[in-house]
């Protein structure tokens, strides 16, 4: 199997400097020898990017540079393996889910919560469990980290000081592994693969933190002209502020001039039920629409990508009724 590796940057290659700890460009070379030596029967290419970043300074743009990354080496190799930071890994390997659906091909997204520099460290036991994820699992996009592969969309970070950082919270993982794998089987859909890397362009969908207390004049400049999407964090099931007007006529001027409004609740774990609440009936009637039980990651990058793709409105909000990368229960 011919496996490409692109190392983006993150903990993972990370040395010390005056600042703290830093990308290595010199670490490409590193992970290129453990690899081979861990499967030398496997072909690997490991590219090191030019401009290696800590994921906390990604943007969308750097997840439109490495799906086409893997776009332009899609014939040229089998699998794919993306050495990421993990602050940001949930929303780039959501956006690689959105980009590469139904992929016949394995792309796997990993890193660790410790340099490989230090002697102590969560990094090789991460890269080789991916490397066999590649190499014996299911085809599709996933994010693999402290024993866990998972679909790349339903992932995201949980622990900032445990070794098993990320999970899935409304999704089984599609394999853990211990002495050996436990793959979990699913019937998947006849789809046929659909490869679409559009233009990501930072700056139009944002976040709509509900808290105590949250006034119109929070949001306000959130929701300004260049914005298009937007993911608003409600409480429980989906609920809001039904009792302030002002938020709800914000919501509803933006949804009326064509911004796209997704509902995600807060709480991690369950679904937006939209209007069973009176608080959440009130955000329907604004035009906010369900984003049922999607982590935010994936509702802010699918939001990402659909505009990239020039859809419209009502083509978007249709969208987020159906499933595109399992997304959606």
């Amino acid at each position: 199997m011919k496996i490409y590796v692109a190392y983006t940057g993150g903990t993972i290659g990370m040395v010390p400097s005056e600042q703290g700890y830093v990308p290595d460009a010199a670490f490409a070379n590193t992970v290129s020898q453990a690899l081979v030596a861990y499967q030398p029967e496997h072909e690997f290419s490991v590219h090191c990017y030019a401009n290696l970043i800590d994921s906390s300074n990604a943007t969308p743009a750097d997840w439109q540079t490495i799906g086409e990354d893997i776009q332009s080496k899609w014939a040229e190799f089998d699998a794919f393996l993306v050495l990421h930071g993990t602050d940001t890994m949930a929303y780039t390997s959501s956006a690689l889910a959105f980009m590469f659906q139904h992929s016949r091909k394995p792309i796997v997204v990993t890193g660790s919560q410790i340099p490989m520099v230090k002697r102590r460290n969560d990094a090789l036991s991460n890269v080789f469990g991916a490397v066999d994820a590649l190499i014996q699992g299911p085809q599709g996009v996933f994010l693999f980290f402290g024993g866990l592969l998972l679909e790349g969309a339903r992932a995201r970070k949980v622990n900032t000081s445990d070794l098993q950082a990320f999970q899935s919270p409304n999704f089984l993982p599609r394999g853990t592994l211990g002495i050996e794998w436990n793959w979990r089987k699913m019937h998947l859909p006849k789809a046929a693969e659909l490869i679409q890397v559009p233009p990501m362009q930072a700056g139009v969908v944002t976040l709509l933190p509900v808290f105590p207390g949250v006034q119109a004049s929070h949001w306000q400049g959130l929701l300004d002209d260049k914005v298009k999407g937007a993911v608003l964090l409600s409480y429980g099931a989906g609920n809001g502020p039904d009792q302030n007007q002002e938020l709800l006529d914000l919501l509803k001027a933006a949804n009326d001039r064509g911004v796209v409004i997704v509902n995600v609740s807060q709480c991690g774990t369950g679904a937006v039920a939209a209007g069973t609440y009176a608080a959440g009936s009130a955000l329907v009637r604004a035009g906010v629409i369900s984003g049922a039980d999607m982590t935010f990651e994936a509702a802010f990058s699918k939001l990402h990508f659909l505009l990239g793709l020039g859809w419209q409105e009502e083509a978007i909000k249709q969208a987020f009724a159906t499933t595109l990368a399992f997304e959606i229960s």
